[in-house]
């Protein structure tokens, strides 16, 4: 230390020269213009490059056509021949640079080995250590992208992030975030030892110490939250947020979002857990929804189950279950905001395909099949079907026997002729325009129906009689001509034998 502040205080106690350089320290140079070497062997002797900066013993020995570089401390940029523009701070900084141009490295054997690596950056010790061609990467933390040697565009910040890393486009940020990742490319680690074990694994996002940390060859994932898909090791196209969401999960295309969602859940696919705790009794089951806090399946293995709701459960494969099934108070409303009943729809329910509703612990024991007011009704094994539809009076006035009485006041049938000239219908019965205005009561358009063929039957029963009386007085009159017929005959027999005897 006193031999370099003695070095720096005779740098600046020397006068400007024509050259424009400075060279101290034993076996230092007097190479080209605009060049400050300070140090044993900083500098090359045949150096032609300019402006450049090498403070330490060995800065830039190899130095030759090298311009606009900054190595400061021992054997900082040792070999570096034609490289430009790159800045070393630190003992063994760049130290086997060769040609790599636009390098920022600082540390300790940071970018130790870098050779042809551009626009680097390289902060802590070794940091960037065995990057040889690598370009586009920024290091920054203790040993952080260590490994790295021609991986490009990635940034590692954190003590050894990215430590073993080869490959490309990644960033890793966090204590031995992505540490074990080889040729996994286009990651990004977020958090203390967050996808740690990764190695060929692609296009993953971890964000949370622990994250991902057993990830090894799973792609396409995003996992939010400390511990989240923490043992998971080749899912792909997962999403987990939250705290120890997805933990054992090693499928794919799962999206787990609240704390511990799906935490048990290992080779189950195609889920969408979204709610704290939900989820947690799923194991290997797949295709399930589960929306709301603690919603869960009864078994791990359960199937295309839907269960919406904080505590609802799902108990069978290919099921939808609204709500917590031990909560009576349950409601749900389809059009209404204020359902209040277990189903409340304001609308129409549209049944198609042989569609049914099924009934099952009924209150009325004696609900079945048979004759109702409804248009539906249940049968005994619960099931919706047409009733054998029956109409219903609550007075006998209400329906059609005072015809038959005789009091009743039946319409000459020219009236009822009269009538259907003038008003195009039967009397007592609504017009079609009358009809598609109101509509009709089926109860008493079926009385004023049977109104009118009891009224048919006694024009019927009239009829009848006076066909009686035509009939009998027809054979009345055939008695009597016969009768006449007969003296006619009697007559002609004997005017025959008076003729005859003359």
């Amino acid at each position: 230390m006193k031999l370099i502040y003695a070095q720096l205080l005779l740098l600046l106690s020397l006068p400007t020269l024509a050259q424009n350089y400075v060279s101290v320290g034993s076996n230092s140079p007097t190479p080209s213009s605009g060049n400050t070497l300070i140090g044993l062997s900083a500098g090359n002797f045949s150096m032609s490059g300019v402006n450049n900066l090498m403070i330490g013993a060995g800065a830039g020995t190899a130095n030759t056509t090298g311009d606009f570089n900054s190595f400061v401390g021992n054997g900082t940029g040792n070999l570096n021949t034609t490289g430009f523009r790159n800045a070393f701070f630190g003992d063994g900084a760049g130290n086997r640079n060769t040609t790599g141009s636009y390098n920022t490295f600082i540390g300790m054997l940071a970018g130790f080995f870098n050779k042809g690596g551009t626009y680097n950056a390289f902060v802590g010790y070794e940091a960037g250590n065995q990057n040889t061609t690598g370009n586009f990467n920024a290091c920054f933390g203790y040993q952080a992208g260590y490994n790295n040697m021609i991986g490009d565009n990635n940034a590692f910040v954190g003590y050894q992030a990215g430590f073993n890393t080869k490959s490309i486009q990644n960033t890793f940020i966090g204590s031995q975030a992505g540490s074990a990742n080889t040729g996994g490319s286009s990651n990004a680690f977020v958090g203390f030892q967050s996808g740690r074990d990764n190695t060929i694994g692609v296009s993953n996002a971890f964000l949370g110490a622990f994250a991902g940390i057993s990830n090894t060859t799973g792609f396409d994932n995003t996992y939010l939250g400390s511990n989240a898909g923490n043992r998971g090791t080749t899912g792909t196209g997962n999403t987990f947020v939250g705290y120890g969401s997805g933990v054992y999960n090693t499928a794919s295309n799962n999206l787990f979002v609240g704390n511990r969602a799906g935490y048990n859940s290992t080779t189950g696919s195609n889920n969408v857990l979204i709610g704290p705790y939900s989820g947690t009794a799923l194991q290997t089951g797949s295709n399930n929804i589960l929306l709301g806090a603690n919603t869960q399946p009864t078994s791990g293995a359960i199937q295309n189950g839907v269960a919406i709701g904080s505590n609802a459960t799902v108990a069978l494969n290919n099921a939808i279950v609204l709500g917590d099934h031990t909560n009576p108070g349950i409601a749900v409303g389809i059009g209404t905001n204020a359902p209040q009943y277990p189903l409340d729809v304001r609308g129409i329910i549209r049944l198609r395909n042989s569609g049914t509703i099924k009934f099952s612990h009924l209150l009325n024991p004696n609900l079945r099949e048979g004759a109702t007011d409804q248009f539906l009704t249940v049968n005994a094994q619960g099931e919706t079907v047409l009733a054998r539809y029956q109409l219903r009076i609550s007075h006998v006035n209400e329906w059609s026997d005072n015809v038959f009485t005789p009091a009743y006041s039946l319409k000459p049938l020219p009236a009822v002729e009269q009538y259907i000239q003038q008003y195009g219908h039967l009397p007592d019965l609504p017009s079609a325009e009358q009809v598609v205005e109101n509509g009709v009561d089926l109860a008493k358009m079926n009385a004023t129906l049977l109104k009118k063929i009891e009224e048919l039957t006694l024009y019927s029963i009239q009829l009848e009689k006076e066909k009686r009386v035509l009939q009998q007085n027809d054979q009345k009159r055939q008695m009597d001509l016969q009768h006449q017929q007969n003296r006619l005959d009697e007559l002609e027999r004997l005017m025959k034998q008076v003729l005859e005897k003359k």
